[in-house]
Parts: structure tokens; sequence; C-alpha cells
């Protein structure tokens, strides 16, 4: 997907812009001096051995493996995870102001170099959020801590242009967001995807506590196109996601994920073109995936902890896919990282994938993942 960086950037800025304006008004001689800003990032270098071709991508999917592929295998190194950010934070009494701007260079998983990206631009004040951030469809908290980018298949792992708006004061956080329209569908002609008309409409609540959190979350969107004439589908999905202490420092991660329609909110089946399908007559028709992650963290040691994950994602049972379509995919991992100063961590991970298409054929992947990473962050005041 390309972003148009310049419109993007203006877009930031502007909204940056106003809101600074809007609460400059606030500014009295106790609070003009408290602002924050910061440089953050990481340098990282990974090391990737695959057992067979994967298109030479750090990203793990069970869903790019090849079915009946001889196995050709391959090693590659890569900087492009490389990344930085600035962060303005600046408070009014109770109140703060966050201005956040973050890029990598990882446009593409198969290109060694890697361009510039956007990752994050937007502005948050009290109770909204106006911006390119994280899915309301998403935490980050409950994602698993892996070697491999992206994580388990079935993880909602996605960052969109969004307005969000939510309770800010209370311990627990209601959501709701309208985040960019973006369709990841399976045509033929005659069937054209038209322009939306319509944002993503998302709801959330997350519940905090001494144990963690779990959070809720629900999708509803429009998915449009043409054939012999304008047409549009609904898409809806709902996702429950957690992050549980598990005795002094381990921690447990899961997340299950049903829905129709709602392919592209999916790690593993972002390349598959699963919000819909052409039925063979002049319509499309939405697919439903379902699936889950559990993942267990263990310090062995105060500088030395891992991550056990597994994760699975299917696809409902429909006679529009053809045999060689994905069907299945099983994800799983296994690391260990050693954190031998302060700010520099090394992690070596083992990943295991299986894919399962229409007609019951099946091919499988193993890859040994190692990185390198040192991270900086440094704040003025």
């Amino acid at each position: 997907m390309k972003h148009n960086y310049t419109n993007l950037s203006s877009l930031f800025l502007a909204i940056a812009s106003c809101l600074c304006i809007s609460v400059s008004g606030q500014t009295t001689d106790e609070t003009e001096d408290k602002t924050q800003f910061s440089i953050y990032g990481f340098g990282r270098t990974n090391f990737t051995w695959d057992n067979q071709d994967l298109g030479r991508s750090d990203i793990f999917k069970p869903g790019d493996i090849v079915v009946g592929a001889e196995k050709n295998s391959n090693f590659f190194i890569s900087a492009r995870q490389t990344r930085f950010g600035f962060d303005v934070k600046h408070f009014f009494g109770e109140d703060e102001l966050e201005i956040k701007l973050e890029g990598d260079f990882h446009d593409s998983s198969s290109d060694a170099t890697g361009n510039l990206r956007l990752r994050h631009a937007f502005a948050k004040y009290k109770f909204i959020l106006v911006g390119m951030t994280w899915s309301n469809f998403f935490d980050i908290q409950a994602n698993p801590v892996t070697v491999d980018f992206e994580g388990p298949n079935s993880s909602t792992l996605s960052r969109t242009p969004q307005v969000r708006f939510f309770t800010h004061t209370s311990k627990n956080v209601f959501s709701v967001s309208l985040e960019n329209p973006i369709e990841k569908v399976t045509i033929s002609d005659p069937i054209e995807v038209l322009p939306q008309r319509y944002p993503d409409l998302i709801a959330a609540y997350r519940i905090n506590g001494d144990f963690g959190f779990v959070k809720t979350a629900g999708v509803l969107r429009e998915i449009r196109y043409e054939s012999d004439k304008p047409r549009s589908l609904v898409g809806y999905g709902l996702t429950v996601m957690s992050l549980i202490h598990a005795g002094e420092k381990d921690k447990i991660r899961l997340q299950g994920i049903i829905g129709t329609g709602i392919a592209r909110y999916i790690e593993g089946a972002s390349g598959l073109n699963y919000d819909a399908i052409y039925d063979g007559t002049n319509e499309l028709e939405t697919l439903q995936m379902y699936g889950g992650f559990f993942s267990y963290q263990h310090f062995w040691k105060e500088a030395v902890y891992s991550s056990f994950t597994a994760g699975y994602l299917g696809v409902e049972d429909n006679p529009n896919l053809l045999p060689t379509d994905y069907k299945i995919g099983y994800y799983g991992s296994a690391n260990v990282f050693w954190s031998m100063v302060k700010n520099l961590t090394f992690g070596a991970e083992v990943l295991v994938g299986e894919r399962k298409n229409v007609n019951d054929q099946t091919g499988t992947a193993v890859r040994f993942q190692m990185n390198a990473t040192y991270k900086f962050n440094k704040i003025f005041k």
C-alpha cells in the first residue's frame, strides 16, 4: 500500500497547529515551561535463514508458504526495521497535549535497504486523537514479544489514519474511532471496486486492573463495488485481547478474532484479498475468518527472557475459493532475548509455519532469525 506522505504530513501539521492554538489560551506562568521533547528509536540488524524461499521477507506469515514448492533455503541480512521518532508533550495542569511523529525503513518486507515510511503521525489531547497510529481494533500491549517483526498470523496489528474519541479520566477506557477504509478484495471482470463512502467504525472497551487488561473491540465497515450497478457489502467483526501478569514478571498475551469482510485488519490475511470474493455472477461475497493466538513470556533472569507463541487463522468454507487457495494457517515461535547491557539487546528465534489449502494439500516452513537492537531515548525538558 502506498501512502501520500506529503498530504499526510500536511494533515498532521495542520492538526497539531489547531490543537496547539485551541489550548494556547490556557497557558499560564505555571505551565508554560512544562514542555517535554524527546528523540527516540533504535538501530536494528536482522539475520534470517529460511528452509524455503519466502520472498526474503522478515515477516513470517504462513499464508506466504508455497504449497508443493521444492525446499530452497536462503539467508539474508537487513537493517530496514531501524526506527526513529519525535515526541512532544506539553502539560496544562493535569491535561497533556501529545504530538508524535515516527518512521522506519520497512516500506517493503523484501527490499534489503528499504525506504522511509510513516508509522505514526498524530496529535492527542484530552478525549480526542487525530492522525495515524495503531488501529482501535488492536492493542500493542497484547502483541507477543518476538524477533519476527509482525508476530502471529491472527493478530490484528495495523496502523491507520483515524479520528478517535475516548474516555481519558477513567480507569477503564471506552473508545470510538472513524478509520480510513481500505478494501482487500479478490475480483474478476466485470467487478470494479469503488471508492468507499464511509469510514470504518470501531468501538472498543478496555478493562484495566492489577491483573493486566482485557480489551474487546468491534468493527463495522462497507465494501463498495460496481458490476451491472453500484453495490455494497457490510463487513463486521469482533476481537478480544488481553495481557495477564503471571507471577512477578511473567506475562500471558492472547487474542481471539472472528469476522466477515475484515481480512484487511488481520496480519496473516493482509495479502490474501479475503475481504470479499467474486461469486461468478455480478456480485461479491464476503468471507468469514477466525483465529487466535496464545503467548507466554518467561523471565529466566533479570536480563534474559523468552516468549513461546502459537497462532491459528482459518477461513470459512466457500465454493468460490479455488482448490489452491488458502484455507488454514498455523504459526509457532520460541525465542530468547538477552539484554547484554543497557539498551543493547540480542534476540534469537525459531519459527515454524504450516499452510493448508482448500484441497487439503499442505506446505511447511522453518525459519531461524536473530537480531541485535540498540535503543536510544533522549529527553529534553
